[in-house]
């Protein structure tokens, strides 16, 4: 597919996302969409405690060989948050698949630490080979070469995250 257009969506996947939610029964509302903090707030009353959480909804832009996002290090503050990164990649029919890394804030965090990913100018650069993404939704998968793909599959689509956050289960 020679089209790269559809790695320029940002707006229509913070629309998507707060759709998915409202299939999943989450209740959110976007007052800072497409801002570098927040695109939208969830909200969760479960035992008469209502609790809000930020997401930031990010798309992957492919650049050369890599899928890079570039994420603003004022999101991450003392509230409860999860950070959506969303691509697209070719399945095995050819057509493009949108999926989705799915992660809370402290994990990112941790995975941010570990792997040694170093800000610049108030930013963290994620850079992953596109190949190597690509390959993760593959029947036959390739050996995975960077660690940091490694430390987010297990986020690949992970909704349930969110959805267990907003009925509070642990």
């Amino acid at each position: 597919m020679g089209n790269t257009s559809f790695f320029e969506t940002g707006g229509l996947d913070e629309l998507d996302t707060q759709i998915k939610l409202f299939e999943l029964g989450i209740e959110s509302f976007s007052p800072y969409a497409s801002t570098g903090k927040v695109d939208m707030i969830i909200r969760s009353d479960t035992n008469q405690h209502v609790r809000y959480a930020d997401i930031k909804v990010s798309t992957g832009v492919k650049e050369g060989q890599k899928m890079v996002w570039k994420l603003e290090m004022s999101f991450f503050m003392n509230n409860e948050s999860f950070l959506i990164l969303s691509y697209r990649v070719p399945g095995e029919d050819e057509s493009l698949e949108k999926h989705h890394l799915i992660i809370d804030s402290e994990s990112f965090l941790e995975i941010i630490k570990k792997e040694k990913i170093i800000s610049k100018d108030n930013y963290w650069v994620l850079n992953l080979p596109y190949t190597e993404l690509q390959s993760m939704h593959l029947k036959k998968q390739k050996t995975k070469k960077v660690k940091l793909i490694k430390a987010l599959r297990p986020y690949i689509d992970k909704w349930e995250l969110i959805v267990n956050w907003a009925r509070n289960v642990e």
